[in-house]
């Protein structure tokens, strides 16, 4: 890195002749020279440009991100939406506006009025968008440019014809607003395209604007299951060939449900009646000692419990029978 009068000259020492970088800054060589990106490593050591693949795709003159790399289509004059000529349009300058005098002396910072500058890259027509008079442009103007982007800049020609053939039935603010629910409803958090697998099938960006716009397969010519023209009144041919597919999936379960029910044996007589079965009592030994007073329930085949029979006392406080151990069965196993 050399300095020369008020700019940073950057060489790399690596390359042949030492060529000169684009940059005014000091800047890591093994990084891209433009952005300086972490992420962005060179590809392999000291390319000619000294840029990363994102920073050279962008246009040369502006800056701005190009698909293909190359002059972006705003400094070619073509209109990145219709591909038409860009009409000559004054280059604004920055309005700065002084401070003014606040409360007790104290003064503002001075504002700074940029121009505008969205829009520039398309032509009056397309600028328009909505308010055009053309009913297909109008229509273009809700596909969002995400996708548009991912078209080539324009929508696909299948989709514009079946546009032209929609705007015979549908009016523009049904198109337009089909567009924007099954853009919002499903395809904005999804990838523009897929490769076709054994279990799936593919699709590109132009299938996607196709699927935006494309009729729904309604007898009543719906919009998604909803009436034209009143999105809060579902379509009653809709309603109707799904109340007939639900019941045509259930009535088979359902028939099969009452034909095993039919054919499973009844249920076998009881062995004694509930009065019986409430007065029984299990038999039950009890301890026959002091008398016949105790009467704690013992097991077969002993006769008397564990106290009356004067068992001796295990380490952990319970009794033991003596002729089945010198411990109580919970030591014995530790």
């Amino acid at each position: 890195m050399r300095y020369q009068r008020n700019r940073i000259v950057v060489r790399c020492d690596s390359c042949p002749g030492q060529p000169i970088l684009s940059t005014a800054t000091a800047v890591d060589l093994n990084l891209c020279v433009r952005c300086q990106g972490e992420e962005r490593r060179l590809p392999w050591p000291h390319p000619e440009d000294h840029l990363c693949a994102p920073c050279r795709r962008e246009c040369p003159e502006c800056r701005a991100p190009s698909p293909k790399g190359g002059t972006c289509l705003a400094c070619q004059g073509v209109c990145w939406s219709c591909r038409a000529p860009l009409p000559v349009r004054p280059v604004g300058e920055v309005e700065i506006k002084e401070p003014r005098s606040g409360r007790g002396g104290a003064s503002q910072w001075s504002r700074a009025f940029f121009p505008r500058s969205w829009g520039n890259d398309l032509c009056d027509a397309c600028r328009e968008g909505e308010r055009s008079a053309d009913p297909v442009r109008a229509v273009l103007a809700a596909f969002p440019p995400k996708l548009l982007s991912a078209c080539g800049g324009t929508a696909p020609p299948a989709a514009v014809s079946s546009i032209r053939v929609q705007l015979q039935q549908y009016t523009v603010a049904q198109l337009a607003a089909r567009v924007e629910r099954r853009w919002w409803g499903g395809w904005a958090s999804r990838p523009l395209s897929r490769k076709a697998t054994d279990t799936q099938d593919g699709y590109g960006p132009d299938d996607v604007a196709l699927a935006l716009i494309s009729p729904p397969a309604c007898p009543a010519r719906c919009d998604d299951g909803w009436v034209p023209g009143d999105p809060d009144r579902p379509c009653p041919a809709c309603l109707a060939r799904r109340a007939q597919e639900r019941d045509g999936e259930e009535e088979p379960q359902r028939e099969a449900f009452y034909r095993d029910a039919a054919r499973a044996p009844g249920p076998a007589p009881a062995a004694r009646t509930t009065a019986e079965a409430l007065a029984h009592r299990p038999p039950l030994r009890e301890c026959e000692g002091r008398g016949g007073t105790c009467g704690v329930p013992v097991a077969d085949p002993y006769t008397q419990c564990p106290a009356c029979s004067d068992w001796p006392t295990c380490a952990c406080g319970r009794r033991y029978d003596p002729s089945r151990g010198t411990a109580c069965p919970t030591c014995s196993v530790t």
